[in-house]
């Protein structure tokens, strides 16, 4: 248990790109009848059931024998984490991609978070790579790749998972042992775009049940501050420990004050493994590393001046509309612009 000096506890394939400034690209172009393509290429998907019917004895197949997340990966990539859900890509190399984003190379651990990161800034990804599911160390353009979605083989960020192959001929041989269906590239990013409402259910589901995120009690105190974070479910954010522990925040200001300088708030060394921050106004907690901030609005949150948490520029965009402010990453976040 932390203790704070005070003593108290812690516990296909879219395309619309319009520019904003030099940094940011605005209009989320997700609705209408391509909201409508992507919905029906989703519902292409068939249930274990259909897939048992179109491959009988498919329901006495097991998840295929591949380990995946490794535990003790090789070094496929030099990157560390993925930057939009934090977690170790080396862990996750079977499923990463590689791909350029507003003229900025990035590598996330999934095609769950390549279309997480297209949608945030809505942009089209391109140049995009992909490791192969059985070969993790070679990474091919995924317009050349056959995709096998739906598979007993656990996703990655997702409860359908989407997993590459070099030739066609061994993505039918997996669908057959294995079940799901052989595509391309476009249908599975479509698809993925398709369900990251969903899957961000599921996300959250797992992280609590894992214990990386831990809801706040009623007697829970913020580290910094003393209020009680479950009283501020759009504002509150938390650390989870390297040594497993989770120090609870009633506000942004607050937790990127406790960034600045942890030693003032609490004895022990902090190693954060994840921080989490409240989705403004979902009230759910995300990866703060992978959300966009504004700061310096007229808004204010439980302390004040507060760095208000979204998903997407277009959100974001909307809010500053609204009540001014500049909208930054999380790593420009500091005590100087939160206040």
């Amino acid at each position: 248990m932390q203790r704070n000096k005070g003593g108290r506890r812690t516990g296909t394939v879219f395309t619309c790109m319009a520019m904003l400034g030099a940094v940011f690209l605005t209009g989320l172009c997700m609705a209408g009848p391509a909201a409508q393509l992507l919905g029906a290429e989703e519902a292409k998907v068939p249930t274990m059931m259909e897939q048992a019917k179109m491959q009988p004895g498919m329901t006495d197949a097991n998840a295929p024998p591949v380990e995946h997340p490794m535990m003790n990966p090789a070094q496929y990539t030099d990157k560390g984490k993925c930057p939009n859900c934090g977690m170790v890509l080396n862990m996750w190399a079977r499923t990463r991609y590689h791909f350029l984003l507003g003229g900025k190379e990035q590598e996330t651990c999934s095609i769950h978070c390549l279309a997480e990161r297209a949608v945030r800034e809505s942009a089209e990804p391109v140049d995009v790579k992909v490791a192969l599911y059985l070969e993790p160390e070679k990474m091919i353009p995924a317009v050349q790749a056959v995709y096998v979605v739906g598979s007993t083989a656990p996703g990655t960020m997702t409860g359908v998972s989407k997993l590459a192959f070099a030739e066609r001929a061994a993505a039918e041989k997996f669908a057959g042992q294995y079940g799901g269906v052989v595509t391309g590239y476009d249908l599975a990013y479509q698809q993925a775009v398709a369900q990251l409402d969903k899957d961000r259910g599921g996300i959250d589901a797992k992280r609590k049940k894992s214990g990386k995120i831990v809801e706040p009690t009623p007697s829970d105190l913020c580290v910094v501050c003393g209020m009680r974070p479950a009283a501020y479910p759009n504002n509150r954010a938390q650390i989870m420990t390297a040594d497993n522990k989770t120090l609870h925040f009633c506000s942004g200001q607050c937790l990127v004050n406790f960034l600045a300088e942890p030693a003032k708030y609490v004895e022990a060394e902090v190693k954060p493994m994840f921080v989490w921050a409240s989705v403004y106004p979902e009230a759910m907690y995300d990866y703060a590393g992978g959300l966009l901030y504004v700061v310096g609005s007229k808004a204010m949150g439980p302390m004040g001046p507060e760095p208000f948490a979204f998903r997407t520029l277009k959100q974001a965009s909307e809010f500053t509309d609204k009540n001014g402010g500049t909208i930054v990453l999380f790593e420009k976040l500091n005590p100087g612009i939160v206040r």
